[in-house]
């Protein structure tokens, strides 16, 4: 009978293991924990980043897009996991050192007869075992480490990627917070205006100069800018919501922000722009390492066909209770070559090619995409552009409009119907330039990022009064 003796140390490791997990999982209770502490920790988080007094502009949001947006956060663990691969990869060059141990007692103890002398008993064997690897020529193993270093780079261009798409995204919802607060600031205006001239109206419908249904008429206008600003308010604080969401921090805070100079398209024609975003932007450079990997697979899938040799160093050491044992040193090569795998590795290869022709055509489809995406970004910043001036150009002549209509109202020129139709047109037109305002900022983000020149790099702003 042989009994392998395990140190208790070891025992006491593996038992706490076992027992941790064996542990139930309660997954209401974690929940319900879940449920009560990330809300309190996320409004902590939002008043810390945020303070009550601050105002952000738009670089201000970027700024901290990029530091607590989740999937930045993520993109930038995906990095760093791809890194680790690559350097995974890499332990495939170096040495592999084995160190074993095993302790045997013998139950009952082995008797050895020697000549000449007492038997001699063995009740404990210690073995002690030394063995190193080395890849001597293995070239799966140059294009596999190359393979996970276009895969670090691709990692890198998704992070900057989506840190292009996160300013994108909190750009567009930074623009459209701004032009709702502006559109309640006007439906504020509009509606302090439509009360006064139903009040007008009143007086007048009560002296008997104009029937009392124009007046009514008046009431529902009031009612109307009314329930329009509301809509608007709640729109608002939907937009901030978003923003906040996008910037990492609770959507049920408050925040407060500032208009900052608006965005210009980048000059040049169309083709210069085109141009330029087949050098710059991302998802093209990442075509470009995806085909190098696709060329890398066919170089392993090639190296099945090669012999692969490695040194060897193994030391086996015996030793019993008596300090008698023996040591020998065993060196030399081992190879292996597949001579049959049913043709596994020559259809590997096979595919392997044409993984790498199928990644020429994504990389072709994906320059065509973004040819098309700067072609339509070019034509909606043009076209928003011309709808600036157009719906600036209306509103101007609208409250001229409405400043004259009102003067002949006054005067009995005209009647109330007409003038509240065109104070409705300039409230209208109003709008109008607004929303195109937004159109603009919204259509320039867009070109901007379809040529990957979004700005990424934003550095913590320097506090004066800590100097």
């Amino acid at each position: 009978m042989i009994r392998i003796s395990i140190a208790p140390a070891y025992v006491a490791m593996m038992t706490a293991i076992a027992l941790a997990g064996c542990q139930s999982f309660d997954g209401e209770k974690v929940r319900r924990q879940h449920a009560q502490d990330y809300p309190q920790a996320l409004a902590e988080k939002t008043a810390e980043t945020i303070p009550p007094e601050a105002t952000l502009g738009l670089d201000d949001c970027i700024r901290l897009a990029l530091q607590n947006n989740l999937s930045v956060r993520s993109a930038e663990i995906q990095a760093r996991i791809a890194t680790l691969d690559r350097k995974i990869a890499f332990a495939n060059f170096l040495p592999r050192l084995d160190l074993g141990y095993m302790h045997f007692e013998f139950d009952p103890a082995i008797s050895i007869e020697l000549a000449d002398s007492d038997p001699m008993t063995i009740e404990k064997v210690r073995s002690l075992t030394w063995q190193a690897n080395l890849s001597i020529f293995n070239p799966a193993t140059w294009f596999l480490y190359a393979m996970h270093k276009r895969g670090a780079e691709i990692a890198d261009l998704v992070t900057d990627y989506t840190r292009q798409m996160t300013a994108l995204q909190v750009t567009m919802a930074y623009f459209q917070c701004l032009s709702l607060a502006e559109t309640e600031r006007a439906l504020a205006s509009e509606v302090a205006a439509a009360v006064e001239m139903e009040e007008k109206m009143r007086d007048l419908a009560g002296e008997g100069l104009i029937p009392s249904w124009q007046a009514d008429q008046a009431n529902v206008r009031v009612q109307a800018r009314q329930v329009e600003r509301e809509r608007t308010r709640r729109s608002l604080r939907q937009a901030k919501a978003n923003l906040l969401a996008l910037l990492g921090l609770s959507p049920l805070a408050e925040i407060t922000l500032r208009a900052e100079a608006p965005l210009e398209p980048p000059g040049g024609s169309l083709e210069d722009l085109v141009a330029e975003a087949l050098l710059y932007h991302p998802e093209l450079r990442i075509a470009d390492r995806n085909v190098e990997i696709r060329k890398e697979q066919v170089k392993i899938a090639l190296a099945d066909f090669l012999p692969k040799l490695f040194g060897l160093l193994y030391r086996p050491e015996a030793i019993d209770e008596f300090g008698a044992g023996s040591i020998d040193w065993v060196y030399g090569l081992s190879g292996t070559m597949t001579i049959f795998n049913g043709f596994a590795n020559i259809n590997e290869y096979k595919a392997a090619k044409q993984r790498r022709v199928e990644s020429f055509l994504q990389r072709e489809q994906a320059t065509l995409s973004v040819m098309l995406e700067v072609l339509r970004a070019y034509l909606t910043v043009t076209a928003a552009q011309e709808q600036v001036t157009l719906a600036q150009n209306a509103f101007e002549v609208a409250t001229e409009r409405f400043k004259e209509a009102e003067q002949q109202w006054r005067e009995g020129l005209v009647g109330s119907s007409e003038l509240l139709e065109v104070a409705a047109g300039r409230d209208r037109a109003r709008a109008q330039a607004i929303g195109a305002r937004f159109a603009y900022q919204v259509s320039t983000a867009t070109l901007l990022n379809v040529m990957g020149k979004t700005r990424i790099d934003y550095e913590e702003p320097v506090d004066d009064s800590q100097s």
